[in-house]
């Protein structure tokens, strides 16, 4: 049973950076047990990109934990909670099809639409960064429909090498990162606002907050959300026109 109010269909939910491995672990349950106990009974789930640490193609959802975590979204939207993917940077080969499949809906840039009364802008975020070369190649690869049918054709074998390694030059960029981080583009994000958005919602950061008045404009609002670890999970909840983050497991909800 949820721990939210189930007949609360008006809730919207926001979460990123999960960065589930391919084998099932404590990241994955509790990733699970949060889709049970949290989201269930919610109108819609939003996930931010970098679902799974990484993913290389389709082939990959036979994997312990890749299948535990389709499974359980899958019914999330069974139950009646509308589950959208969008792609991150560890996971640029998630597409519409293996989304269907397990009955989500899928994103495959920036999402862009009206919610709690507000025009929302929601991506994983790698995109807003300054100066980031690293994720602009990546983005540009993941768009080269040539290479992505290629690397997507490969043998399981070959393509868990191919995630292994990207996923240890991933992993060696977050430890540098922490010490001189990319921070958000504010012209970009200006420039989104100026266009009519009022809410900016992304992940990648993985230092969750919310800036009200952002970058200097009245009733802008930026929020970066937290990530998944193999012990809590950042989220941000939307009821109406507010939004708060959270996390999971709360002091109502111990392990």
């Amino acid at each position: 049973m949820s721990l939210s109010d189930p007949a609360s269909a008006d809730r919207i939910l926001f979460v990123s950076d999960c960065h589930l491995p391919p084998e099932r672990t404590a990241r994955t349950d509790l990733f699970t047990r949060f889709l049970r106990e949290v989201c269930e009974g919610a109108g819609r789930l939003f996930v931010l990109g970098d679902l799974f640490s990484t993913w290389v193609g389709p082939r990959h959802v036979v994997e312990p934990g890749h299948a535990a975590a389709f499974g359980a979204l899958q019914r999330l939207a069974e139950s009646g909670t509308e589950v959208t993917l969008l792609r991150g940077n560890r996971d640029f080969q998630l597409d519409r099809r293996i989304a269907r499949r397990f009955g989500l809906h899928f994103v495959r840039g920036a999402w862009r639409g009206q919610l709690g009364g507000k025009t929302v802008r929601l991506s994983h975020g790698d995109e807003l960064a300054e100066g980031d070369r690293f994720h602009k190649v990546t983005r540009a690869l993941a768009s080269n429909f040539p290479l992505s049918t290629l690397v997507k054709a490969m043998p399981l074998w070959a393509s868990k090498k191919l995630a292994d390694g990207y996923r240890w030059v991933s992993d060696r960029r977050h430890v540098q990162r922490n010490r001189k981080a990319p921070q958000p583009d504010p012209r970009r994000i200006r420039s989104e606002f100026e266009a009519g958005t009022d809410l900016i919602i992304v992940g990648h950061w993985h230092k969750p907050a919310i800036e009200v008045d952002a970058f200097g404009l009245s009733g802008k609002m930026f929020v970066k959300l937290g990530e998944c670890t193999k012990t809590e999970a950042y989220y941000a909840e939307m009821r109406g026109d507010s939004i708060e983050l959270r996390t999971f497991p709360g002091p109502s909800n111990p392990p």
